[in-house]
């Protein structure tokens, strides 16, 4: 029970970004190998959603919740998805409550007078005729609840399944590497490559264009490296021009290439839709803190 504990704590710290950068890497790579941690990280994510949502987080966690956990477009969906159902159910418990109300006047109506149970009785009518229309409204809003469930579940559902083709495509490229099947006759390449160069502004660099065929499975971009990105380790991350996140690597490290060095990130084509990204490359030094190595962005195209 002490170890369970430990690890929702630290899957609440990775979630609000209170982790150092070793951490992080830690977490990320136990929950790609295993299964059931990825769906404990999950839950914690939908408890840490609902805790925000319902002003339980305290003020230090609040604060980290939204500058680093609301940072991701995606994440910000769900908090204002959390916060609808907690509306709409919200709104269905006073209305039940109300009707519990209305309905407890009927243990005083026996000890009225004629007149004043006549009465009564008309109003009774006009509360069943009102009380079948709040059990249809009731319906309604169950109906809708239902419906944002499902959605809910839907997101769900999608980002485990790219979790999953991302895997199967890094380990199918993995073994294409260390494998390759002779062929008779030529084919189309299955890794489609692409050169970033380091020292230029977004006004000044050209746009590069990766262009996907569709028989490829993987997008191999080289980030060129200048001589003073002299750091152990590096980190990058992917964005749509929208800011989207679309994946993040840690762990990389520099390669030779030509006469200077580089880092390779692998992107399934899958992943990658057509049009403008933005890559960012932080360098992560032995004391683990991070440096801003540089912004490249590129286009792609499909044919």
């Amino acid at each position: 029970m002490r170890l369970q504990r430990s690890n929702e704590a630290w899957q609440v710290k990775y979630l609000l970004g209170t982790l150092t950068e070793e951490e992080q890497v830690q977490v990320e790579d136990r929950a790609f190998a295993d299964g059931d941690y990825m769906s404990a990280l999950e839950t914690a994510e939908a408890d840490l959603i609902d805790a925000y949502v319902r002003g339980e987080l305290s003020q230090s966690d609040r604060r980290s919740f939204e500058l680093r956990f609301l940072a991701s477009p995606e994440r910000r969906r769900k908090v204002e998805f959390a916060r609808a159902l907690s509306t709409i159910a919200a709104e269905s418990r006073t209305r039940e409550s109300r009707a519990a109300e209305r309905l407890s006047f009927m243990s005083v109506f026996r000890g009225w007078n004629p007149v004043v149970q006549f009465a009564a009785g008309m109003a009774i009518v006009v509360c069943i005729a009102g009380g079948a229309w709040l059990v249809s409204e009731n319906a309604a809003i169950r109906s809708r609840m239902a419906a944002l469930e499902a959605e809910r579940r839907g997101f769900e559902d999608r980002e485990r399944s790219l979790r999953q083709r991302l895997g199967e495509e890094q380990t199918r490229a993995a073994l294409a590497t260390q494998n390759p099947q002779p062929s008779e006759a030529p084919r189309a390449p299955l890794v489609a490559s692409l050169v970033l160069m380091p020292g230029l502004s977004r006004a000044q660099a050209p746009v590069e264009r990766l262009v996907l065929s569709p028989s490829v499975q993987i997008a191999r971009i080289e980030i060129q490296l200048e001589s003073r990105d002299d750091y152990p380790r590096f980190r990058a991350e992917l964005h749509t021009r929208k800011g989207e996140e679309v994946l993040s690597r840690s762990n990389l490290v520099k390669r030779k290439s030509g006469p200077g060095f580089a880092v390779w990130v692998d992107v399934p084509a899958s992943a990658l839709a057509v049009g403008d990204y933005e890559l960012a490359l932080k360098g992560i030094a032995a004391d683990h803190a991070s440096q801003d190595v540089g912004y490249y962005y590129f286009g792609v195209q499909k044919r």
